[in-house]
């Protein structure tokens, strides 16, 4: 479809954990205006984490129509592309109804299933193929749990909640490679659903979705649906990927020597590869951005949640609180305390693994702890040295990452909630000994969705035309000093590690 240039919008959909955005871009990949939809996670036992489908697709319905608002008269929506969060997965029947609720990426009831496939034989083949490590996180375990716990139909259908939400669109249960790349299921080189890991759980491909490529286009929407949101009926629906690989796109990371980092409730470290490689040792995951395009990288439970946790639990009714709750104001004085704190927090080191250990070990039940403890230390240590430990399991990944590919970052893109404490982000520069980018647009994954549109409809040539448009909001470079300083308390980190998984 041909661009008038002003005027002219693309619409990405990023189906999150917490929230659906609806955000609208120019065809420069420029944010213009967002619209949010919050929806809740469901916890009933341990270990569980789930939402309701139908709530997450009206999330989608409502946020499309409001942003509308936002367009100019005369104005063109050119393509709605989606971005979702990975490694969901509900069951539906055959005409595409919800039998489950949709079990999120912390779900981890399937442990023991996971624990039990990773014994089997097959298991380091299916690694191989599928790029991902044999773990609770994967809907390979989380499905073989509903099918021994729930009574499903033979032709039960396992799906994404991204699958869930393009059927009701279209009308069509479909899969990108990108949202595929993450189940533990699919062959990341030949894409298609891997025989070996289907027949461990004794499905089918007629069991999953039709799986199709990440700039694929539909333009055939459900009538009903086309009256809701008020879009023109051929408008073209860019099935788009998963989030993680996507956001490496949106933050501007095409270079084989520019990792991506996100630090929201969990936090991962990406990088951009342009061929199919997979970890020897097994301990990173590699996922499909785009045809010929991968992501190689980890991902670690203890992000901000931890973060948020300690200061919950430690600061919470401090004078410092917004009077509508607000956690704003209560990070700015957490900065200033840990500010006033010397690199290192005087030795006090933090193991941040409070809900298991991730990426590069995958070990659930590794929990966190502080060593260390005297009487020199005050909050602001311990919250120095618990965004210390954070920052230390993401580099943990970053070292997985060097190691197995040979080679070093000249620059790290970092987005999240974090990117909002200058402390952070000087810790994350000094830690890596690398510099920190901070770009101007925060929300990555819709951007890379964005950018993918853009490129489907031919409206630019390829996804890195766009690196140059990629604006920088913030940069901070490194201490030598303190980077090596940091090296240092780095080894006593990871032998203090092998104390705290014995616990």
């Amino acid at each position: 479809m041909p661009s008038n240039g002003v005027g002219d919008f693309i619409l990405s959909i990023d189906i999150g954990t917490s929230a659906t955005k609806a955000t609208l871009f120019d065809t420069d990949a420029k944010q213009v205006a967002i619209v949010r939809k919050h929806y809740p996670i469901h916890a009933p036992h341990k270990g569980w984490s789930e939402q309701e489908p139908k709530v997450i697709f009206d999330a989608v319905l409502g946020a499309i129509r409001e942003i509308t608002d936002f367009l100019p008269e005369s104005s063109r929506v050119l393509g709605v592309s989606f971005s979702s969060q990975l490694y969901s997965v509900l069951a539906v029947d055959a005409d595409g109804k919800a039998l489950t609720n949709s079990l999120t990426w912390s779900d981890i009831r399937s442990a023991e299933i996971a624990q039990s496939i990773s014994q089997c034989p097959e298991a380091q083949g299916i690694y191989q193929r599928t790029g991902c490590p044999i773990d609770a996180i994967y809907p390979l375990a989380k499905i073989q749990w509903l099918k021994e716990n729930v009574e499903l139909p033979e032709n039960t259908k396992f799906i994404s909640i991204k699958e869930y939400v393009i059927f009701r669109l279209i009308g069509r249960l479909v899969a990108d490679w990108s949202i595929a790349s993450a189940t533990g299921l699919f062959n990341i080189k030949e894409h298609h659903w891997d025989k070996t890991a289907l027949s461990l759980l004794s499905i089918t491909p007629a069991n999953l979705s039709e799986l199709v490529p990440p700039r694929h286009i539909f333009t055939k929407w459900n009538q009903e649906i086309i009256d809701l949101i008020g879009l023109p009926p051929d408008t073209p629906l860019i099935i788009g990927g998963g989030d993680g690989p996507l956001a490496s796109i949106g933050v501007g990371a095409y270079s084989t020597a520019t990792l991506a980092v996100n630090v929201g409730t969990s936090a991962a470290a990406r990088l951009i590869i342009y061929e199919a490689k997979v970890d020897p040792e097994g301990s990173l995951w590699t996922y499909v951005v785009d045809e010929d395009l991968w992501v190689i990288g980890g991902i670690v439970s203890s992000g901000g949640i931890v973060y948020d946790w300690f200061l919950k639990n430690f600061f919470s009714g401090i004078e410092e609180t917004e009077d509508d709750g607000s956690t704003k104001r209560v990070h700015e004085y957490a900065d200033r305390l840990a500010s006033a704190v010397p690199p290192g927090a005087e030795n006090l080191i933090f193991i941040p693994y409070l809900g298991g250990e991730q990426c590069p070990v995958w070990r659930p039940h590794t929990r966190g702890s502080f060593f260390g403890l005297d009487f020199r230390h005050n909050r602001g240590h311990f919250i120095r040295a618990v965004l210390e430990g954070i920052t230390r399991s993401i580099y943990r990944i970053s070292e997985s990452m060097q190691s197995m590919l040979n080679g070093q970052f000249n620059e790290i893109r970092v987005t999240g909630g974090l990117t909002s404490s200058p402390l952070w982000l000087q810790i994350a520069a000094d830690m890596f000994g690398t510099p920190i980018v901070v770009p101007e647009s925060a929300e990555g994954s819709a951007r890379g969705a964005a950018i993918l549109a853009i490129v489907s409809l031919g409206l630019r040539s390829n996804i890195e035309e766009f690196a140059d448009l990629t604006v920088t909001w913030k940069r901070v470079d490194p201490r030598e000093e303190i980077h090596a300083y940091y090296q240092e308390q780095y080894q006593t980190f990871k032998k203090l590690l092998d104390c705290a998984r014995s616990f």
